[in-house]
């Protein structure tokens, strides 16, 4: 006779109560999914906490964008990055991404674009020149420019930089020098070394 939904969950419950970190994690998505009601959250985050530690990436990854979106529990930037970092750093490209948002957004940490674009290019996999992207790079390629756009925008001279960087590398975005050098000039402008090397460079 076929185990009803609920014999399921008890039969995966006992999985994990023996420390199994894949049917920890199970369970973590089937309280998340069960919506934001305060008992299944705190099930939800227990389990993921639980596979998390056992080095478990989607588990760290799950429990990452629960600090980060503040589901469960509140919201905490510093822990979300320490949970993106620990998945990213066993190669999970979802994690490399927060990580480099984090980064230059300076959320849970100093903003700081170089280790930002370290990660988003991680995430990004750019292997060889002939590499086809798949839809989902692509789309981590709008979200990262789309990210540090704003900031620049907003007057920040790292993400200005950094999307100086964008423009005149084209990995992000289509190449182009103009672009490069009026964000590399609005940095500079403020202050930013780096920045300015990149304009003269860029003139010359």
């Amino acid at each position: 006779m076929p185990q009803t939904s609920d014999e399921g969950l008890e039969a995966l419950i006992e999985i994990a109560r023996s420390g199994n970190a894949h049917a920890q994690y199970k369970l973590g998505c089937i309280y998340l999914n069960r919506g934001l009601e305060p008992t299944n959250m705190q099930k939800c985050i227990d389990w993921l906490t639980r596979s998390s530690e056992q080095n478990f990436d989607s588990a760290q990854y799950k429990l990452a964008l629960c600090y980060y979106d503040g589901k469960g529990v509140e919201q905490d930037f510093a822990t979300a990055l320490k949970w993106f970092r620990r998945a990213a750093d066993q190669g999970h490209q979802s994690a490399m991404y927060y990580v480099g948002r984090l980064y230059a957004r300076g959320e849970g940490v100093a903003s700081d674009t170089l280790e930002a674009k370290k990660w988003i290019d991680q995430a990004i996999a750019i292997e060889t020149e002939n590499k086809e992207l798949t839809p989902y790079q692509k789309q981590l390629n709008a979200n990262a420019t789309a990210i540090v756009r704003r900031q620049a925008e907003g007057g920040d001279p790292y993400a200005q930089y950094f999307l100086g960087l964008i423009y005149e590398e084209g990995k992000y975005a289509e190449k182009d020098l103009n672009q490069a050098a009026e964000w590399f000039a609005k940095a500079a402008a403020q202050g930013h070394r780096k920045a300015q090397e990149h304009l003269d460079k860029i003139k010359k």
